[in-house]
């Protein structure tokens, strides 16, 4: 159920990025000879003026077929013959469609479920913006020269490449109003031990049933699956992700020695011996922000915010595959988005949260689908604009030829690829 679920989401998503381009080009006077749900053999269509509707077999995504899209033309509604903005509109309007999208999901979710503010609600005793002079009630406008927009995710994914130098913060005084920047270093969390999984939720809270095992988790090694129940860890029961950690982190005398598992799996009993947990701490600015539900233009500003922060952070994690904060081996595809909307959907909560959850991750998805296909890869929507802009630079046109070349090594690159990311996500999800 959880990866039909997914499947049409991500079909969805296609769909609506085809859509725009669609749309666009009937509005800009380009002939479309076919708008096609779904890819492979056709199964049915009809069609309607100059245009053919289709719907083929395989159950995933669509695509547009324009007159001069992909081959020298004679007609003069033909894409090729075009002046270069409408061009450019037609291919820049499909990731737009998808950025939009997400926009009004965000809208939606929000709307129902509240939003986070900058303004502060809690503060830990080492807090280092404590030391920095703020209290709650201030809100947090940067953090290391970053604007916050969504404040909560914004400070995570800063945190998560921490180096732990000094880093310039500005907030704003509740009572003056005044900004005020300071000089901070963000503190270290307690070190916890780990086994390296993530867990069913239900209702918001862990259980002990395991979802997704991280790529360097002792549990991998040891064979041990998604779907198992961790039911005892040494000689103590366990039933939560609580338990779990309590187990790890304050029962257990030696935190550092090897391990014995009883694991549920298909109603019967598996053990599995010498398992070593690993320690784990990050960086942390100990503080959390106030939620609010506002009114309209209250959800509408914060649906906003949610969009550019997002937008913002698929360039951030970008830049960490380059600079090595993250590995080849964490990039997930479509794989590991499918596991992704198949936990939301297996998750143990009441059918409206689940839904509220579904339609969040669908706009964090779409947002990511519009921005990465704006990049000026080959075989991607950005590179057909860059294309474009060499082509104004040049004042002609570059030869048919060369472009369907680029087109092509682009496309083998980008299925290569994807067949890389299945050797992360597979065993991550499935095994």
């Amino acid at each position: 159920m959880g990866i039909l679920v997914a499947l049409i989401v991500l079909s969805i998503l296609i769909l609506i990025h085809e859509l725009g381009h669609f749309l666009v080009a009937k509005a800009v006077g380009i002939k479309v000879l076919e708008f096609s749900i779904f890819m492979g053999p056709k199964l049915f269509s009809v069609k309607r003026g100059e245009t053919v509707y289709s719907l083929r077999l395989i159950p995933m995504g669509g695509f547009v077929k324009m007159e001069g899209e992909d081959e020298a033309s004679d007609d003069i509604r033909s894409f090729s013959r075009q002046p270069l903005w409408k061009r450019a509109l037609v291919i820049g309007s499909g990731p737009a469609m998808n950025i939009m999208l997400a926009f009004l999901l965000a809208a939606i979710v929000l709307s129902s479920v509240g939003y986070t503010t900058n303004r502060v609600s809690y503060l830990g005793e080492n807090s280092p913006l404590k030391d920095a002079g703020m209290e709650v009630g201030d809100r947090l406008i940067s953090y290391a020269g970053k604007r916050l927009f969504e404040p909560g995710s914004d400070i995570g994914i800063f945190l998560y490449g921490e180096d732990g130098s000094p880093k310039e913060i500005v907030y704003k005084d509740a009572d003056t109003g005044e900004r005020i920047t300071r000089v901070i270093t963000p503190a270290r969390t307690r070190t916890i031990w780990r086994l390296g999984f993530t867990a069913v939720s239900e209702n918001g809270a862990g259980t002990n049933e395991i979802q997704m095992i991280e790529d360097d988790s002792p549990l991998r090694a040891a064979g041990i699956r998604r779907g198992d129940i961790v039911v005892k860890i040494d000689e103590f029961p366990v039933s939560s992700t609580s338990d779990i950690q309590k187990v790890l982190n304050e029962t257990r005398p030696d935190k550092e020695a090897p391990l014995t598992l009883e694991i549920l799996r298909n109603g019967q009993i598996h053990v599995f011996e010498n398992i070593k947990p690993y320690p784990y701490s990050q960086f942390t600015l100990d503080l959390g922000f106030e939620r609010q539900k506002g009114n309209f233009f209250g959800t509408i500003g914060a649906a906003w915010r949610f969009s550019v922060s997002t937008i913002r952070n698929v360039f951030v994690t970008l830049g960490w595959l380059f600079n090595g904060t993250v590995s080849f081996r964490e990039l997930s595809g479509p794989v590991g988005i499918i596991g992704s909307v198949g936990s939301v959907v297996q998750e143990r909560q009441p059918v409206s949260e689940k839904v509220l959850s579904l339609l969040y991750l669908s706009a964090f998805i779409g947002i990511n689908l519009g921005v990465m296909n704006l990049l000026p890869i080959p075989a991607l929507d950005g590179s057909i604009l860059l294309i474009l802009l060499i082509e104004k630079i040049r004042g002609k046109p570059l030869p048919q030829e060369k472009v369907g070349m680029i087109s092509l090594i682009g496309f083998m690159l980008l299925i290569g690829l994807l067949i890389a990311t299945l050797f992360n996500d597979i065993p991550r999800w499935f095994f």
